[in-house]
């Protein structure tokens, strides 16, 4: 099983922070980078774990359901830390996905209900280059 390992971290000019990983079967390592690019952000310990489980659900539903690769891309700066988790297969196509919690006794349809609980604001994007599942927490 390969290790998740950052593409590079890198500040604009503006002061934004930005890394880029690729989504493989690690997905504690991959946990491991998010919590080390959020440190900085001293989020308090709930919501910090919140986010991070987030990101990694989004990553598992790449895994588990778009059959492609795909990359994890967190930004900090402007009082807000932003993940997106693309893939290329594009298969999500619902922006409204999660916005009701799934049917009592469901053994699937969590997860990006729960995203949408754990995080400030969930946004479902599709383009020709995939989908993106955008996940951002604001400063408190």
């Amino acid at each position: 099983m390969a290790e998740a390992t950052p593409d590079g971290v890198g500040a604009a000019g503006d002061g934004i922070r930005k890394v880029s990983f690729p989504i493989v079967g690690d997905l504690a390592g991959l946990r491991r980078l998010a919590r080390e690019f959020l440190a900085p952000e001293a989020f308090d310990e709930m919501r910090e774990m919140n986010f991070i489980l987030a990101i990694s659900e989004a990553a598992n539903n790449v895994l588990d359901h778009a059959g492609t690769t795909g990359t994890v891309t967190l930004r900090r700066g402007d009082g807000q830390v932003v993940a997106e988790v693309s893939d290329r297969a594009g298969l999500l196509t619902d922006p409204e996905a999660g916005m009701t919690p799934p049917l009592v006794g469901s053994r699937r349809g969590y997860g990006l209900w729960l995203m949408r609980q754990m995080c400030d604001r969930v946004e479902i994007l599709r383009d020709q280059a995939g989908s993106t599942v955008r996940l951002t927490v604001l400063r408190a």
